[in-house]
């Protein structure tokens, strides 16, 4: 590992050769200057980890220099030395940007110090910095994969919204990657550096759904030992990501309302209302609209939250994302565990044909299933599961005897949202995916039928569509 190398700059030969050489005994490298103006061009030509200066010098002096190096090359800490400190030269070269100021004389241990924890401090800007530029990169809109037109349209929109402050309501089916969304909004967005705080709706206890979100005060509730912020108020500055806000009850619902609105939270226990600024993106699977019709989710909180609402498209809308979301999480995988697995086309062309109830998430799960028990290096089509397999032929797995006479398309459409209903236990929202429609067509079109759990079996009408599942 190379030496940190230490600008040390003084009009002063005799301290320059005196502290040069104890700071080579420290175990760093020095480069020395007489001069402000011999210490940029230096800066100009070399890398250094740290500036030390003193502030009396002929010309441009140490305070100077120090304000220029902030502006030119920020993250770079400078130390000022000076035999006449008082404590406003101190305070003006804090204020410049200096990371320590030492008075001469000072002793060797001292200046050892002062430099290790410069070093120290420059080395966890440069981490931050790092962390920060891959958390952009992770999360920029480049960086979430699709080539369909229905998610550029989804992502343009993401963009214009990470700019402004309104509300977004993010619906989609489960594993279509509404939290990545909601994270490039945020990380886009002013609010970048500040706090991104997921919430959880529906893997909160009710009874516990307002400590979790707007904290409590000590001896509030039973078990309320000490005082707790809640999510909203760790956020502040930031932003609340509210997953499967459909879940809320409607207690908490009313006390979502109140954040919107006032900008306050109401902490459990505590009488004065705390004043909070965040951004909220909220997401869910269910149909609000219906929620409200119902019942069971408010009105005026639904048009709240629906300010700005996006709508990611499930993964066999747009089968075109397929190929680059295989690639991208085969890159991923093959890094973290160590591996360079691929996949021949025939595969990428069989998964193109499968629906992906589980959306995103589900061919993220597969690529890495594949990934972990592939050993020639290539998965072939005999490696997918047979779910998947039986995709291409899903309709040829439908023996039907076509009479002679013709058939009614209407019986035969009934036979079959019957069929797909009673396949997944009434479960409107599973038939739905099975067959490829909306939740609300699906109903529809139930209501066109007259269909409901107590209908006559159509398997003898379609014949056996299961069969072999």
């Amino acid at each position: 590992m190379a030496k940190p190398r230490i600008l040390l700059v003084d009009d002063d030969r005799n301290f320059l050769k005196v502290f040069t050489y104890q700071i080579r005994e420290f175990g760093f490298e020095v480069l020395a200057a007489e001069s402000a103006s011999r210490a940029l061009q230096v800066l100009d030509k070399e890398e250094v980890d740290l500036v030390i200066s003193d502030v009396r010098m002929p010309g441009t002096d140490g305070v100077d220099l120090l304000k220029t190096v902030v502006q030119t090359r920020p993250g770079l800490p400078v130390i000022l030395l000076t035999a006449h400190g008082t404590i406003d030269k101190a305070v003006e070269a804090i204020k410049a940007g200096a990371h320590d100021f030492l008075t001469k004389p000072f002793q060797k241990e001292e200046l050892r110090l002062a430099i290790t924890n410069a070093l120290k401090m420059a080395d966890l800007v440069k981490e931050n910095q790092s962390l920060e530029a891959a958390v952009r990169e992770r999360f920029s809109f480049a960086g979430l994969e699709g080539n369909s037109r229905q998610f550029a349209e989804v992502l343009e929109k993401a963009s214009q919204l990470a700019h402004v402050e309104t509300t977004v309501l993010i619906q989609g089916e489960s594993g279509t990657g509404k939290e990545l969304v909601a994270k490039a909004i945020h990380y886009n967005s002013p609010r970048r550096a500040r706090p991104f705080i997921t919430v959880s709706c529906g893997a909160i206890p009710e009874n516990l759904v307002e400590s979790e979100l707007f904290g409590h005060k000590k001896g509030s509730f039973t078990g309320a030992v000490t005082d707790q912020r809640g999510k909203f108020e760790a956020a502040n500055t930031g932003t609340v990501f509210l997953d499967e806000v459909g879940e809320l009850p409607l207690a908490a619902q009313v006390k979502l309302l109140r954040v919107l609105q006032e900008k306050q939270i109401d902490v459990v226990g505590s009488t004065i209302p705390k004043p909070v600024d965040v951004r909220i993106i909220a997401a869910t699977h269910r149909n609000l609209r219906d929620m409200v019709r119902s019942g069971d989710f408010r009105e005026d909180l639904y048009y709240r939250l629906s300010v700005a609402p996006l709508a990611v498209p499930p993964l066999r809308s747009r089968r075109e994302d397929i190929p680059p979301l295989i690639h991208h999480f085969l890159s991923q995988i093959n890094d973290r565990l160590g591996k360079s697995v691929l996949v021949s086309q025939e595969v990428v062309s069989q998964l193109k044909e499968y629906d992906w109830p589980g959306n995103v998430r589900e061919l993220e799960n597969l690529v890495e299933r594949l990934v972990v028990f592939n050993t020639s290096g290539t998965v072939e089509k005999s490696e997918l599961p047979p779910e998947i397999l039986r995709a291409r032929t899903q309709l040829a797995g439908l023996r039907m005897e076509l009479p002679d006479q013709g058939v009614a398309l209407e019986e035969v459409e009934k036979a079959l949202l019957l069929a797909a209903l009673e396949r997944h236990g009434w479960n409107q929202s599973r038939a739905a995916r099975y067959l490829g429609l909306t939740r609300n067509t699906l109903i529809y079109r139930m209501q066109k039928y007259n269909l409901r759990p107590d209908e006559i079996n159509v398997k003898a009408a379609v014949g056996e569509a299961d069969q072999g599942d």
